[in-house]
């Protein structure tokens, strides 16, 4: 998605390893967009978060403290 100077992309799989490479290849590809278009990915503001919603994940554990 692109928005105004801002640009997100959104990978979804199943498997670690294939978001891994799918990333590589967005990122390479998006990178030549930006400079077929005379435009710079500002590095120091590239931010990648990996969300996992698995029951097993440390992510998804719930505090219970009270």
């Amino acid at each position: 998605m692109l928005f105004a100077d801002d640009t997100d992309v959104i990978i979804s799989s199943r498997h670690f390893g294939d978001i891994c490479w799918v990333s590589n290849l967005v990122l390479s590809h998006v990178i030549k967009w930006f400079a077929a278009n005379k435009l710079v990915l500002n590095i120091d503001k590239t931010k990648l978060n990996i969300l996992n919603n698995s029951p097993h994940s440390a992510l998804s554990i719930v505090s219970k403290e009270k």
